[in-house]
């Protein structure tokens, strides 16, 4: 993906920086996420859209900046277990509440209806109250309840939520049709996806758009995932 490194301009915009010790994914990704960015994940079961958002979120921490994740899988005891897990240490974010943590994962194992959710999300000023805000995965959140319209609607929101700053990132089950707005109107779009290789599964994330980037973007990442390491991005791949 060739994009002019903006700073080579004399331009400079807000962006909040992601890069953290042992990969290159901020670097790889323009050099950071800009401020005020909707930024659509999707992908299908397996492919890492959690650990990917995982990875945001802590590199949003520790480059100084407050982060409300919603989590449609995840207890707090499990969410914790599954960063320390990863090397993502956020005991000391939690403490000093620049991580805010809200497990769905209760309501819908209860199985109660998710008519209400999309409302919530509407409504709930809790959640906008961090530089911020990670659902994962929004298709589960959700579920069968959205359609095209509210989706508009919802994108609608969101966009008027960027514009005063809020950084937003969504996961989603690949495929679904009532996403599409968020396909059209995200900022920053990727998509993931795996395939067997000889050396086994390679999970990849395609850059299919990145609006605003700071610096070169690489159309394609291959990545694997490492217990006490993290996410990986695989050295082998060329930028683009």
């Amino acid at each position: 993906m060739a994009i002019k490194n903006l700073s080579e301009s004399g331009y400079s915009r807000p962006m909040h920086d992601i890069s953290i010790a042992g990969d290159e994914l901020g670097k790889r990704l323009g050099g950071g996420i800009p401020i005020g960015s909707i930024v659509f994940i999707e992908g299908p079961e397996g492919s890492g859209r959690s650990v990917l958002a995982q990875r945001f979120c802590y590199g949003f921490l520790q480059n100084g900046k407050s982060t409300t994740y919603v989590s449609t899988e995840l207890t707090m005891m499990q969410f914790i277990d599954q960063m320390f897990s990863l090397s993502y240490r956020i005991d000391d974010s939690l403490i000093e509440s620049a991580l805010q943590f809200f497990p769905v994962y209760p309501l819908i194992g209860n199985s109660r209806s998710r008519i209400d959710f999309l409302e919530r999300v509407f409504q709930s000023s809790s959640l906008y109250n961090r530089d911020t805000l990670i659902i994962d995965s929004f298709s589960s959140l959700v579920g069968e309840t959205i359609d095209n319209k509210k989706c508009i609607e919802l994108m609608g929101f969101l966009k008027k939520q960027a514009k005063l700053g809020k950084t937003i990132v969504l996961t989603a089950e690949k495929g679904s049709p009532a996403m599409e707005p968020l396909r059209l109107g995200s900022d920053i779009y990727l998509s993931l996806d795996m395939k067997h290789a000889g050396v086994g599964l390679v999970r990849m994330i395609s850059v299919k758009r990145f609006l605003r980037a700071f610096g070169n973007v690489d159309d394609v990442l291959s990545y694997r995932v490492e217990p006490r390491s993290g996410l990986v991005i695989e050295i082998t791949e060329v930028s683009g």
